[in-house]
């Protein structure tokens, strides 16, 4: 069932340490219409503070639902199984299942990436967990009812196969899904007029950037598409302030994509104010909707 309104999704990133003040500070009175919070869990294998526990502190301090990705990358079933029990006992209410980024993208590429399952894997392990067991089938005293995630691309290059990710996904459990960040509204409007046939509510991921030269550097992460004409624009314009563009052309993909979504997911990644900024102005794209 689509809802009233789009909802609103935050992404925040969790500290490389243990101060969260200024991240408290920067969200401070500033999330009134926002409906989710998104917890990243070490995001492009870079190190950072622990996604569930951080997600339990920013739900405690805004009474804000979190959804908190957990990647398979990091930690076998014993540990994620744990991690999830704790996640629930601490007011974590849903999770987005990850496969994980490739260790050799992050800061640490000597590191090595455990992967004992991938996110259908995942989620059958919440699945398992929301049943009253632990996959080795003993009975839990008390089991979580988590709300499982997901993540889809609306960016792939082979749109049908990743819509059939997508079903295998629902097919597992998955309640919705975040999406990848899009900036092609042409192309992102094709892809989720297919996807609707996957009956998963999508999150459509939205990223305003500063410049040119931080476009070029998303453009080069796998699963990030550019069209021709803003990847040239962007080639041409380097360190000039792009905001109030990239927060336009934000606002135009969402408008063009409302009617194929349940609402949108706006990423911070390293400009968490510029994204805040954005959450401002689609406040009132989805009142009037």
């Amino acid at each position: 069932m689509r809802p009233a309104r789009p909802l609103l999704c935050l992404e925040v990133n969790p500290p490389r340490g243990v101060d969260v003040a200024p991240i408290l500070k920067r969200l401070e009175g500033k999330l009134e219409g926002v409906d989710f919070l998104n917890v990243t869990d070490c995001a492009l294998a870079r190190m950072k503070l622990a996604a569930l526990p951080f997600a339990s502190i920013l739900k405690q301090r805004f009474g804000c639902e979190t959804l908190v990705n957990v990647s398979c990358r990091d930690r076998n079933l014993i540990a994620i199984q744990a991690d999830l029990l704790a996640g629930w006992a601490t007011g974590v209410r849903s999770v987005v299942a990850l496969t994980g980024d490739a260790v050799t993208v992050g800061d640490s590429p000597d590191r090595k990436g455990v992967f004992e399952v991938n996110s259908l894997g995942l989620l059958h392990a919440v699945a398992t967990l929301n049943s009253g067991k632990d996959l080795a089938g003993n009975e839990l005293k008390g089991a979580p009812q988590y709300v499982p995630g997901v993540v889809v691309n609306p960016n792939a290059r082979n749109a049908g196969a990743e819509i059939r990710r997508l079903k295998k996904k629902k097919e597992a459990g998955a309640c919705y899904a975040l999406s990848q960040p899009v900036f092609d509204a042409e192309a992102a409007v094709s892809f989720l007029k297919e996807a609707v046939s996957a009956e998963v509510p999508i999150f459509l991921g939205l990223l305003p950037l500063k410049n040119g030269k931080a476009a070029q550097g998303i453009a080069n992460i796998p699963g990030i598409r550019l069209s021709e004409a803003m990847a040239k624009m962007m080639g041409e314009a380097g360190d000039k302030d792009l905001s109030r563009f990239f927060i336009d052309h934000c606002l135009k993909v969402a408008e063009a994509a409302r009617p194929y979504v349940c609402g949108f997911h706006v990423v911070s990644g390293v400009t968490p104010l510029l994204a805040m900024d954005l959450v401002s102005e689609l406040k009132g794209l989805v009142s009037r909707s």
